[in-house]
């Protein structure tokens, strides 16, 4: 069966992997050989982010071993990763708080600095209603928990019945997956511990410089 997988990046990350020593993720085995049936063919795995800013961030190593990863992704499984980068956007907004803190009453306003993420979300749904709509799929998997992908999913339900349409939720407890996400496919799973841990790429990338970060190395 022909399947494309459509990951929303930040949401696997912050979900699944942030606070683990697995980010060093193979994403193709981790669909491939480790959540998918023995009749999917996966084509390729679209991975949606969007370049993280040292100025915004509180480790300023972080955008050189978020680079270092796409790097070593693309160059481990050649022609099967295909990387779409949006941008973050940082805003001010004054906020009111909800609830007293720091002298200040429940209901001040306050100026914070906010960080978006911009494109992922359309430029999943956008790619993903395309190869759908081509035909160039027979199955297409959403690895995300984001509710505001249920629109493009209901499109391809009502349009597309015979598509068929998987659902890889980063998320603690079966509990939590969407509703709204579950109600449009045909299955779903919730990411464990053990998928991640039997689909790490290797420490160093055969034929390439590229090495896992320090950081990201197991402390045990």
């Amino acid at each position: 069966m022909r399947t494309r997988i459509y990951v929303d990046g930040f949401n696997l990350f912050y979900a699944s992997l942030s606070r683990t020593e697995y980010k060093w993720l193979d994403l193709y085995a981790l669909f491939q050989y480790r959540l998918l049936d023995a009749s999917a063919v996966v084509e390729q795995v679209n991975y949606y982010t969007a370049p993280i800013k040292a100025a915004s961030s509180d480790d300023p190593e972080a955008p050189l071993r978020q680079q270092r990863y796409l790097r070593a992704l693309q160059a481990f499984r050649p022609g099967k990763i295909l990387v779409q980068q949006g941008f973050i956007q940082k805003t001010t907004p004054a906020l009111r708080l909800a609830e007293d803190s720091g002298g200040l009453a429940r209901g001040t306003p306050v100026r914070v600095t906010q960080l978006s993420e911009k494109q992922t979300d359309v430029n999943l749904a956008a790619d993903l209603i395309s190869d759908a709509w081509r035909g160039v799929v027979e199955q297409v998997v959403i690895c995300s928990n984001d509710s505001d992908l249920h629109g493009a999913l209901r499109v391809l339900r009502r349009d597309l019945p015979a598509l068929r349409i998987g659902l890889v939720a980063p998320v603690v407890e079966d509990r939590q997956v969407s509703a709204d996400l579950k109600r449009m496919v045909d299955w779903y799973k919730v990411i464990r511990a053990s998928h991640l841990a039997e689909a790490q790429l290797p420490d160093k990338i055969p034929g390439t410089p590229l090495t896992r970060p320090a950081a990201w190395r197991s402390r045990g």
